[in-house]
């Protein structure tokens, strides 16, 4: 059976293929700091809050422009030439906070 770490991490990754999953994952990311037993102590989840504040501006950014353009079906391209990369690295940073 998994562990909560590894099914976060598997969704957290899965999420980054395109914007409408990545916006679900921030979402529910947000308040995974509230798990105590995700975290070695306050300060990660402090760095870990960080983190996803720092998601949430990409996804703010990313759902702004998708938004603006009249909510297109086929954003794929834009996601990966724009946002995608950046996402990938902070998810990253992110995951690795948590034991």
């Amino acid at each position: 059976m998994e562990n909560k770490k590894e099914i976060i991490c598997e969704y957290a990754y899965q999420s980054l293929n395109d914007l409408v999953s990545f916006a679900r994952f921030v979402s529910y990311a947000e308040y995974l700091d509230r798990v105590s037993e995700l975290f070695e102590d306050e300060k990660s989840k402090a760095e870990y809050h960080q983190l996803w504040f720092e998601l949430e501006i990409i996804n703010a950014c990313a759902l702004s422009e998708w938004e603006q353009e009249g909510k297109p079906t086929d954003w794929q391209k834009r996601w990966e030439s724009d946002y995608k990369q950046d996402a990938s690295e902070l998810m990253s940073e992110l995951l690795s906070i948590l034991k």
